[in-house]
């Protein structure tokens, strides 16, 4: 049983994590930047299937440049121990 919550709180902040980092991205972009970003479907499409491996992409797309890279890998970096460390808690906390 501790698996099967282990593996829906991950799945879920799989989702939540990457969602709320690139919408906190797209409320700061110019308007040329956002001509540049996903549409809805797409948008959700790449967060529930890649989930924080489209950070970079998204990066990417909006600046078109190295320091986009650079900011993608970074919060993608962020993005995967903020799902990490809860879930080494949890199970930490279960196992005891």
């Amino acid at each position: 049983m501790a698996e099967v919550l282990s593996l829906v709180v991950q799945m879920a902040l799989g989702i939540l994590v990457p969602w709320w980092i690139v919408r906190h991205d797209l409320r700061h972009r110019a308007p040329a930047e956002l001509a540049r970003a996903w549409n809805d479907a797409s948008f959700w499409t790449a967060i529930v299937v890649f989930g924080p491996l489209c950070i970079p992409v998204h990066f990417i797309r909006t600046r078109r440049s190295l320091w986009g890279v650079l900011l993608g890998v970074l919060w993608m970096a962020a993005a995967v121990v903020a799902i990490a460390v809860p879930i080494v808690g949890l199970e930490a906390l279960i196992s005891t």
